[in-house]
């Protein structure tokens, strides 16, 4: 059974591969005339929340370069939670829901997709589509019908695009995203702001801290154990986790926010069974990725893997621990200012740079299994004293 699913993926990635070759005869590339754009397409890149954050800032821009267009914003209905946070929400005209590796995985899914993509008639598409999926969104992006089309190459993959940026392994995505912008002679520049919590949301979670920690007189620490994309590979174990949580109430007497989406709630589970504290509070699956946000400016100091709580964090500027394995910091962070990296530096790592046809090679992920409790205590006593 398993060598029959390898086949299908080799079958599955060789004809597109000789796809794209064939596509690649009727590409024409051509200046961009700001007077035809008229109707924009942008792309979150397939992925979490994290990709859809980063994606964000080029749609200011495109706005701000293109201020007669519209612009339609392909990405999950589960990652658009995130999108009360974005200041410049109102730019976007149009929603439009993709979920790759749900809803629209199947070949005949992502075909019915892209034939309702191509009655829009867009102008112009921007696909920031990085790692496994990058010929398949390369090849969406063709198919969609757009003569203007922006994204990353790495190698032969993206030569579909009429504008292309080689994918850097040590630059951060955010700054990659803003050059794919730049390649096609936009005025662009590095958002001041990135993020804004709702009033609202803000002063829910500000009265409901001060209910449970009166007086603010802990300090209030988020702590986010999971992630949602390539869990096995970005997870610190959840036992040296639960360790961390402990040694943190004990040293601080510290209130900890448990923070997560539905889809960790496995996580939730064992936490519950190893940690029954008052001062410990679990909200996987609690709160809206708006209120999640909320809570985590509130708090003094983040913990999470390579994931969107992370983002999130370091968007708001809250002094943050990013607990790194088989992903490059130096490609994800946008910023290291107010965050603190806690790694490996082993031979292999970091292994996973968002190439196509990536495939993982390590079962033990020493990276980090090798990462000690007493290394992140060590720098949240730095951060809190």
């Amino acid at each position: 059974m398993c060598s029959i699913i390898k086949l299908k993926k080799v079958l599955g990635h060789f004809v597109l591969i000789v796809l794209e070759r064939i596509c690649y005869f009727f590409v024409k590339n051509t200046q961009i005339d700001s007077q035809a754009i008229k109707k924009i397409l942008v792309s979150s890149g397939g992925g979490g929340i994290g990709d859809l954050l980063l994606a964000l800032p080029a749609i200011e821009f495109f706005s701000l370069n293109f201020p007669h267009a519209s612009i339609s914003l392909l990405a999950s209905s589960e990652n658009l939670e995130v999108l009360p946070l974005f200041p410049g929400r109102a730019i976007i005209s149009e929603v439009i829901d993709y979920d790759a590796r749900g809803r629209h995985k199947g070949l005949l899914k992502k075909l019915l997709l892209i034939l309702s993509l191509r009655k829009r008639h867009f102008n112009l598409s921007y696909f920031p589509s990085r790692g496994e999926g990058m010929r398949k969104e390369a090849l969406m992006s063709f198919f969609i019908g757009a003569s203007n089309r922006l994204g990353f190459s790495k190698g032969p993959v993206g030569l579909l695009n009429t504008v292309n940026v080689e994918l850097q392994d040590d630059v951060s995505l955010l700054d990659q995203n803003l050059a794919i912008l730049s390649a096609a002679k936009l005025s662009v520049q590095r958002p001041a702001k990135m993020l804004a919590i709702p009033g609202k949301d803000l002063l829910e979670a500000r009265i409901a801290l001060e209910h449970l920690i009166p007086n603010n007189m802990f300090p209030i620490i988020s702590i986010h154990p999971g992630a949602v994309w390539h869990s096995k590979n970005k997870c610190w174990p959840i036992e040296k986790f639960i360790s961390l949580i402990r040694c943190l109430l004990e040293e601080f007497n510290a209130k900890i926010l448990i923070v997560g989406s539905k889809n960790e709630l496995p996580i939730s589970r064992i936490l519950s069974e190893h940690i029954q504290n008052p001062s410990v509070l679990d909200m996987i699956g609690k709160t809206t990725i708006v209120q999640m946000a909320a809570f985590i400016q509130q708090s003094h100091l983040f913990i999470g893997n390579d994931s969107g709580p992370l983002h999130i964090a370091l968007f708001l500027n809250v002094p943050s621990i990013a607990i790194f394995g088989s992903t490059s910091p130096k490609q994800i962070l946008h910023s290291e200012k107010n965050c603190t990296i806690v790694r490996k530096n082993l031979t292999c790592s970091p292994c996973y740079l968002h190439q196509p046809s990536f495939q993982y090679l390590c079962n033990d992920i020493r990276c980090l299994k090798e990462i000690t409790v007493d290394e992140v205590l060590g720098v949240a006593k730095k951060v809190l004293t």
